[in-house]
C-alpha cells in the first residue's frame, strides 16, 4: 500500500471502532509511520475529527427536524459510506454556523502544507508570469522596496550559478510573497521567499522538506527567518547542489 492509497482509506477511519480490527486499516496506519508527511496529515485529520465531534455535541436538534424530513416524501437508499457523508455534511453546516469566528469557520491555512499549496496555486492565477523583469538582484530588491514587499533576500549557494530572470509578487493569506524566476540549463524554476512565517509543521532549517504539490515537485526549508520554497528543480539535481560532504548546505 502506498501513501496515496493509505490516505484515501484513512479519510474514513473510525478511531476506536471496528476499523481498528481491519487489516487494511492496520496497513494504512503502518504507512503513516513510514511516511512523515502522511503521518502529519493523519494527525491533523484526527485533530479535526475531534473538534468536529465536540462541535456537534453542542448542537441542539430542531424539534421539527423529523417532520421536515418526512414532508419531503423522498426515500433515498444510501450506501453506508454515502449515509455517513450526508450526515457529516449536514452536521458540518451547523457546526460552521455555531462556531462563528472559530477554527472551523476560517479558510486561513493552519499548517505549512496548506500554505505552500495555496502559494503555488496563486502563482499560476492566469495573470502575468512576471511583474518585473531583470537579471540584476539589486534592481529586483529596489523594485520590491517600491512595492512594499520584503527585499532582504539572497540566493542560496546552490542556486548562485542559476540565471535570474525577474520576479513576481504572489498575494496569499494576507501576505505579499516575492517569487524569483530563474533558469538553470533547461530547467525553469521558481523560488518563493517568505519572511517570518509561523505555521504548524514548518520545514526544518538544517534539511529540506521534499513534497509533490499538484504537478510540482517542491523543496522547502528555513534559513535566517526566511522560508524558502523551490519548484522546478529535479530532486537529484537539488541534492547534488545542496548536499556536500554528507551535509545539507541550505545557506542563502
Amino acid at each position: 500500500m502506498n501513501s496515496e492509497e493509505a490516505k484515501r482509506l484513512l479519510e474514513v477511519f473510525r478511531a476506536g471502532g471496528a476499523d481498528m480490527e481491519d487489516p487494511r486499516f492496520a496497513e494504512a496506519l503502518l504507512q503513516t509511520e513510514r511516511d512523515r508527511e502522511l503521518g502529519r496529515w493523519f494527525e491533523d485529520q484526527r485533530r479535526f475529527d475531534q473538534q468536529f465531534a465536540e462541535g456537534v455535541k453542542t448542537i441542539s436538534v430542531p424539534t421539527d427536524l423529523r417532520d421536515s424530513i418526512l414532508a419531503q416524501r423522498k426515500v433515498v437508499r444510501f450506501s453506508r459510506w454515502a449515509q455517513w457523508r450526508a450526515r457529516a455534511a449536514v452536521a458540518a453546516s451547523f457546526v460552521v454556523l455555531a462556531v462563528g469566528g472559530g477554527v472551523l469557520a476560517t479558510n486561513k491555512p493552519a499548517q505549512f502544507t496548506e500554505f505552500r499549496a495555496e502559494l503555488i496555486d496563486q502563482a499560476w492565477d492566469g495573470g502575468a508570469h512576471l511583474d518585473f523583469e531583470s537579471s540584476d538582484p539589486k534592481k529586483i530588491q529596489r523594485w520590491l522596496v517600491q512595492n512594499d514587499a520584503s527585499a532582504s533576500f539572497s540566493l542560496p549557494d546552490g542556486l548562485k550559478d542559476a540565471h535570474l530572470i525577474g520576479c513576481k509578487l504572489v498575494e496569499t493569506d494576507g501576505l505579499r510573497v516575492p517569487m524569483l524566476c530563474l533558469t538553470d540549463g533547461t530547467r525553469h524554476m521558481h523560488l518563493f521567499l517568505v519572511d517570518g512565517l509561523q505555521l504548524a509543521h514548518m520545514p526544518a532549517s538544517d534539511k529540506p522538506d521534499f513534497e509533490k504539490c499538484g504537478v510540482w515537485r517542491t523543496a522547502s526549508w528555513q534559513q535566517g527567518g526566511t522560508t524558502y520554497v523551490l519548484t522546478g528543480m529535479k530532486y537529484q539535481t537539488f541534492v547534488n547542489k545542496f548536499r556536500k560532504g554528507g551535509r545539507w548546505t541550505m545557506s542563502g
